[in-house]
Protein backbone atom coordinates (compact mmCIF):
# COMPACT_ATOMS: atom_id res chain seq x y z
CA UNK A 1 0.00 0.00 0.00
CA UNK A 2 1.39 3.12 -0.67
CA UNK A 3 1.53 6.30 1.57
CA UNK A 4 -0.44 9.71 1.32
CA UNK A 5 3.02 11.35 -0.08
CA UNK A 6 3.51 9.12 -2.47
CA UNK A 7 0.28 8.92 -3.39
CA UNK A 8 0.60 12.92 -3.74
CA UNK A 9 3.48 12.73 -6.04
CA UNK A 10 1.66 10.53 -8.48
CA UNK A 11 -1.36 12.69 -8.60
CA UNK A 12 0.43 15.25 -9.31
CA UNK A 13 2.34 13.44 -12.26
CA UNK A 14 -0.39 12.82 -13.61
CA UNK A 15 -2.19 15.79 -13.76
CA UNK A 16 0.49 16.96 -16.02
CA UNK A 17 0.93 17.06 -19.61
CA UNK A 18 4.45 17.27 -19.44
CA UNK A 19 7.64 15.79 -17.16
CA UNK A 20 8.12 17.70 -14.17
CA UNK A 21 11.18 18.41 -12.32
CA UNK A 22 11.43 17.66 -8.04
CA UNK A 23 10.89 21.35 -7.84
CA UNK A 24 7.91 21.72 -10.38
CA UNK A 25 6.47 19.11 -7.91
CA UNK A 26 7.01 20.61 -4.68
CA UNK A 27 5.49 23.97 -6.15
CA UNK A 28 2.80 21.67 -7.25
CA UNK A 29 1.76 20.53 -4.08
CA UNK A 30 0.87 21.41 -0.81
CA UNK A 31 3.01 20.69 2.02
CA UNK A 32 5.52 19.24 0.00
CA UNK A 33 9.41 19.75 0.50
CA UNK A 34 12.08 19.36 -1.75
CA UNK A 35 13.57 16.71 0.83
CA UNK A 36 10.39 14.47 1.04
CA UNK A 37 10.00 15.20 -2.59
CA UNK A 38 13.17 13.81 -3.45
CA UNK A 39 13.21 10.29 -1.18
CA UNK A 40 9.49 9.59 -2.58
CA UNK A 41 10.85 10.12 -6.25
CA UNK A 42 13.53 8.04 -5.57
CA UNK A 43 11.13 5.17 -4.09
CA UNK A 44 8.70 5.35 -6.93
CA UNK A 45 11.43 5.12 -9.33
CA UNK A 46 12.91 2.14 -7.50
CA UNK A 47 9.11 0.17 -7.77
CA UNK A 48 8.91 1.22 -11.24
CA UNK A 49 6.04 3.88 -10.63
CA UNK A 50 7.81 6.68 -12.41
CA UNK A 51 10.70 6.97 -14.89
CA UNK A 52 13.63 9.72 -15.59
CA UNK A 53 12.36 10.79 -19.21
CA UNK A 54 15.11 13.88 -19.89
CA UNK A 55 17.20 16.03 -18.24
CA UNK A 56 16.94 20.07 -18.00
CA UNK A 57 18.78 23.05 -16.73
CA UNK A 58 17.03 24.37 -13.29
CA UNK A 59 18.80 27.49 -12.97
CA UNK A 60 22.54 26.57 -13.13
CA UNK A 61 21.87 23.10 -11.79
CA UNK A 62 20.79 20.20 -14.13
CA UNK A 63 17.46 18.01 -12.78
CA UNK A 64 15.90 14.92 -14.31
CA UNK A 65 12.31 14.96 -15.63
CA UNK A 66 9.99 12.47 -14.39
CA UNK A 67 7.17 10.98 -15.51
CA UNK A 68 4.59 8.25 -14.22
CA UNK A 69 4.65 4.60 -16.02
CA UNK A 70 0.85 2.92 -17.02
CA UNK A 71 2.18 0.85 -14.00
CA UNK A 72 1.36 3.34 -11.26
CA UNK A 73 -2.45 3.23 -12.51
CA UNK A 74 -2.73 0.25 -11.47
CA UNK A 75 -1.07 0.19 -8.48
CA UNK A 76 -3.38 3.46 -7.53
CA UNK A 77 -5.92 1.50 -8.49
CA UNK A 78 -5.60 -1.37 -6.37
CA UNK A 79 -4.69 1.07 -3.48
CA UNK A 80 -7.95 2.63 -3.84
CA UNK A 81 -9.57 -1.30 -3.76
CA UNK A 82 -7.76 -1.59 -0.75
CA UNK A 83 -8.76 1.00 1.07
CA UNK A 84 -12.73 0.51 -0.29
CA UNK A 85 -12.45 -3.30 1.16
CA UNK A 86 -12.15 -1.31 5.19
CA UNK A 87 -15.62 0.41 3.85
CA UNK A 88 -17.54 -2.25 2.32
CA UNK A 89 -19.59 -3.20 5.67
CA UNK A 90 -20.59 0.82 5.38
CA UNK A 91 -20.72 1.73 2.08
CA UNK A 92 -22.05 -0.82 -0.94
CA UNK A 93 -20.83 -1.38 -4.54
CA UNK A 94 -24.10 0.85 -6.06
CA UNK A 95 -23.45 3.54 -3.23
CA UNK A 96 -19.44 4.06 -4.69
CA UNK A 97 -20.47 4.03 -8.37
CA UNK A 98 -22.96 6.73 -7.80
CA UNK A 99 -20.64 8.88 -5.59
CA UNK A 100 -18.21 8.32 -8.56
CA UNK A 101 -20.53 9.07 -11.35
CA UNK A 102 -21.54 12.72 -9.10
CA UNK A 103 -18.04 13.78 -9.18
CA UNK A 104 -18.79 14.70 -13.00
CA UNK A 105 -21.13 17.29 -14.27
CA UNK A 106 -20.41 17.03 -18.12
CA UNK A 107 -23.00 14.91 -19.57
CA UNK A 108 -21.17 13.69 -22.55
CA UNK A 109 -18.65 12.19 -20.20
CA UNK A 110 -21.58 10.19 -17.42
CA UNK A 111 -23.44 8.56 -20.61
CA UNK A 112 -19.89 7.53 -21.70
CA UNK A 113 -18.86 6.52 -17.66
CA UNK A 114 -22.57 4.67 -17.49
CA UNK A 115 -22.15 3.20 -21.22
CA UNK A 116 -18.31 1.64 -19.45
CA UNK A 117 -20.06 0.51 -16.29
CA UNK A 118 -23.01 -1.57 -18.35
CA UNK A 119 -20.73 -3.20 -20.64
CA UNK A 120 -18.24 -4.23 -17.68
CA UNK A 121 -21.07 -5.72 -15.00
CA UNK A 122 -22.31 -7.73 -18.46
CA UNK A 123 -19.02 -8.80 -19.19
CA UNK A 124 -18.69 -9.64 -15.38
CA UNK A 125 -22.22 -11.27 -15.44
CA UNK A 126 -21.45 -13.49 -17.96
CA UNK A 127 -17.97 -14.75 -16.55
CA UNK A 128 -19.81 -15.32 -13.45
CA UNK A 129 -22.57 -17.12 -14.86
CA UNK A 130 -19.61 -20.07 -16.15
CA UNK A 131 -18.37 -20.56 -12.73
Amino acid sequence: MMNPRELDVLNILWKSEEPMMATDIVNAGEGLTQSTVTAVLRKLLHAKLVEVVGVTHSGKVLSRTYRPTEASREVILQNFADNYCCFRDIISKSSLFAALLKTNSDPKEIAQDISELKSMLKEYEQANKKK
